[in-house]
């Protein structure tokens, strides 16, 4: 499931670097030090790109840069982009420079961040390095200081280590203070004078506690970098109890909040950080995440209950699935601190009176003493598409792996008994299972294209030789039966992902993960391939994009271009895995894409 956030991330990069690329960019940048070297060390929030040119050209190389590069994915994405410019013509007018001008700005580290200091609101940061692109980079702030001070911003300046520092309050209707510097083609601006000159004073060799020296800062960094061959072209830290803490400033349910930080155990939530590198000497872009827990964990932390097992795929998982997690979790571990941290707040036995209670009303099921003791602690998720393909397409699965299915199965069926009204029983083959809504015949097929969308599917559940699964949709739930009944081409028999899981196994070593994940991108795309393709999804496009300027880019470009055949754009890409190690600093995931020859 983690898997779908890096993926996600992928996705939005390759959209910002598919248009670089077709504008192009080359150029040199400033000797300085880094942002961590600069920010003082109260930052709470750091998100940095060290350089654009060397995340641009290593993007180039990855699947998603060589399929933009295509003879017949360049004149879609072309046609894009001169829509977009031609839709934006009206930034030119605003800002001095065009949309290739703005997106050629960035010719070295680009950095975001937040900074914490005392007796001041939290502090945004930006740095962004323009190389020989400094001359449009004035021009910009040109344009940006004449429009705060036509609006009546109050302008002051001062001089800090030979470099002139620049100050308007009163900026928009709240009345901000917005200052900034540009030292060697280099912008540095945020809403504090005070940020900008400690960042000018450790620029100019001054001692200062910066960034770089936190503690925590570096061992959640350290642990973001991978092996060999995979520098980060980007990094990610949060300090998420201080960030909170300096934004809570003057705030009074904040600052109560705080005060019970320590009784949940969310303050040992030290840091968090991420780090994403694209064309490495093994794959096609490598994501690591930490999250620096302190020790012991208690509280809401204590819950976190993941162990370490078998992750081999189970012999129902389909051949064809879009993707597949697996994982251990003990719940029996986060129930108890779930229950005490209740009681804890509202009194001895609250939580059964307020959740257990329910469930028994609700289901004739005591959760407690039917289904926890019976889960051994194994949760696998998988998705899968079902065809024909429409906007509900994409079907998902959970199941809990069980030490003794009699009970559960039991447990289940007074489920059913319970609520006779709104459930259905099924079989198929010699399996049953139940199904959410009044029993009726099989649902009706799809509608022809161009109408309106099926029903929303109805969930099922059921015990299946010892797992207790549960399907949004009732084809899903006979998929799996079908595999389980004929197990000879499911996931574990599949090439791509005995590949993948090799890999996941080399980079865990010794350690077995908590949590692994396999991914197909290939097939995802073709969902969104054929989805793009309907007649219902291009009316749906049209009617949208009257207002919205992506989307009206976006339309134009399919109006005039017709989708290359699906084999073009499936050949660039690589099924994708993932892990989860617990240690004992915290957590630790990694996933990667393979690289496609």
């Amino acid at each position: 499931m983690a898997s779908k956030v890096a993926g996600s991330a992928r996705w939005v990069a390759g959209l910002t670097w598919a248009l670089l690329g077709v504008v192009g960019a080359d150029a040199v940048g400033a000797d300085r030090p880094s942002a961590a070297r600069l920010l003082p060390d109260k930052t709470v929030l750091l998100v940095s790109i060290p350089d654009t040119r060397d995340l641009y050209n290593r993007w180039l190389k990855t699947s998603l840069g060589r399929m933009s590069q295509d003879p017949q994915v360049q004149p879609l994405l072309k046609h894009f982009y001169g829509s977009l410019s031609e839709a934006a013509a009206g930034i030119r007018d605003q800002l001095g420079l065009g949309l290739p001008e703005l997106l050629a700005l960035p010719q070295g580290e680009v950095a975001f961040a937040l900074v914490a200091l005392d007796e001041e609101p939290l502090a945004p940061v930006f740095l962004l390095e323009a190389g020989d692109q400094a001359a449009n980079l004035r021009k910009l702030l040109e344009r940006g200081t004449q429009a705060m001070e036509t609006a009546g911003a109050r302008k002051s300046e001062e001089t800090v280590g030979g470099t002139k520092l620049a100050v308007y309050d009163g900026v928009g209707p709240q009345r901000r203070r917005v200052a900034y510097f540009e030292r060697g083609g280099t912008l540095v601006a945020g809403t504090s004078a005070e940020a900008l000159k400690r960042i000018l004073a450790a620029w100019n060799g001054e001692k200062q506690k910066t960034l770089s020296e936190n503690r925590k800062f570096t061992e959640t960094t350290d642990r973001c970098h991978g092996g060999k061959g995979e520098q980060p072209q980007v990094t990610v830290y949060a300090d998420p109890i201080g960030l909170v803490r300096a934004a809570g400033q003057g705030n009074a349910g904040i600052q109560v909040g705080l005060a019970i930080l320590p009784t949940l155990g969310l303050d040992g939530l030290s840091a968090a950080g991420a780090s994403m590198a694209f064309d490495t000497e093994q794959f096609d872009s490598v994501v690591h995440a930490y999250v620096l827990l302190e020790r012991p964990r208690g509280g809401v932390l204590e819950m976190i209950a993941l162990e370490s097992g078998d992750t081999k795929p189970e012999p129902w998982v389909p051949g064809d699935v879009l993707n597949y997690t697996t994982l251990h979790w003990r719940f029996d571990k986060t129930y108890k601190s779930l229950v005490k941290l209740v009681d804890s707040f509202q009194g001895e036995g609250a939580f059964e009176r307020e959740v257990g209670r329910r469930v028994r009303e609700r289901t004739g099921v005591d959760f407690t003493k039917e289904v926890l003791p019976f889960l051994d602690g194994r949760v696998t998720h998988l998705n899968w598409i079902e065809r024909p393909i429409t906007a509900t397409s994409r079907a998902t699965l959970v199941a809990l792996r069980l030490k003794d299915p009699a009970p559960v199965a039991k447990a289940v069926e007074a489920a059913y008994k319970k609520n006779e009204s709104s459930l259905s029983r099924r079989a198929l083959s010699t399996r049953q299972y139940y199904q959410f809504g009044a029993d009726s015949t099989a649902p009706a097929p799809a509608p022809p294209p161009g109408t309106s969308p099926p029903p929303r599917p109805r969930p099922c559940f059921g015990v299946l030789d010892n797992w207790l699964v549960f399907t949004d949709r009732q084809s899903l739930y006979e998929k799996v039966i079908a595999t389980a009944d004929s197990p000879a081409d499911n996931l574990e028999k599949a090439v791509d992902f005995q590949v993948v899981a090799s890999r996941i196994a080399r980079r865990a070593g010794k350690t077995k993960p908590a949590m692994i994940s396999f991914s197909r991108p290939e097939e995802t795309l073709r969902f969104l391939y054929e989805l793009a393709g309907a007649e219902q999804t291009r009316q749906r496009l049209r009617e949208r994009a009257g207002s919205n300027l992506l989307l009206r880019s976006l339309n134009s470009t399919l109006e005039a271009n017709p989708l290359p055949p699906f084999a073009v754009l499936e050949k660039y890409f690589a099924p994708s895995g993932a892990m989860l190690i617990d240690d004992e600093a915290g957590l630790h995931y990694l996933s990667f894409s393979l690289r496609r020859k």
